[in-house]
């Protein structure tokens, strides 16, 4: 698996609709997801909550105090996504605070 660093997340994402999709190999086992989010968060200062494993997904809230968004992994389509939370906010706000474009 390709290492982590925000300068290779920011080459690998792209704006689609409401979504920030990551376009890198998805981990290949629990662990491997678990350590991925761990690492993610780590980067971007942000909380992980709320956990929920599906058949082939595995979704979380991420969240700084002041911004929230969640996090997909999903297996079946093999893709990685995050989402804003809230009415205000949009996948471009999303991309602007992970990779301080504002």
């Amino acid at each position: 698996m390709q290492q982590l660093t925000i300068q290779n997340l920011k080459a690998l994402s792209k704006i689609n609709g409401h979504a920030l999709f990551i376009d890198t190999p998805l981990p290949s086992t629990p662990l491997k997801t678990q350590q991925w989010e761990q690492t993610f968060c780590t980067l971007f200062n942000l909380t992980a909550t709320n956990q929920e494993w599906g058949a082939d997904r595995y979704q979380v809230t991420l969240s700084n105090g002041s911004f929230s968004c969640m996090l997909f992994i999903e297996w079946l389509c093999e893709a990685i996504w995050l989402e804003p939370i809230g009415s205000n906010e949009n996948a471009q706000d999303l991309y602007d605070y992970l990779f301080d474009e504002t």
